[in-house]
């Protein structure tokens, strides 16, 4: 019967073990994310090149920022202000009937 008892000083470790291997569990589900993601962004940036983790985000921070000086050269020509003189310049009034015009077919109708 005293093999059943308790000492009251041990402490039960089970506990302990299950939320250290549930913490292990997550840490290696979230390096394996990470690995995936990397390999899917060097598959982007550079599919033949280097495949350590520092190449592949150097990589796409080169490309990324490349990509941001391409945008601002392509959409530089929509986003020029024009002047309000050039463009007055450019808009040519002619004018539907000249006064004699409009004489003549008032002339004419009557």
């Amino acid at each position: 019967m005293m093999e059943n008892k308790r000492n009251p000083f041990s402490v039960d470790h089970t506990g302990f073990t299950s939320l250290a291997s549930k913490r292990q569990k997550a840490t290696k589900e979230k390096k394996d994310q990470v690995s995936e993601r990397i390999a899917a962004l060097q598959q982007l940036v550079s599919p033949y090149g280097k495949t350590d983790t520092a190449s592949v985000l150097l990589e796409a921070m080169g490309y990324i920022r490349f990509l941001h000086e391409q945008v601002k050269v392509l959409s530089a020509p929509y986003l020029q202000t024009i002047p309000a003189n050039s463009l007055q310049v450019s808009i040519k009034r002619t004018p539907l009937h000249t006064e004699t015009e409009t004489l003549k077919i008032c002339n004419t109708e009557i």
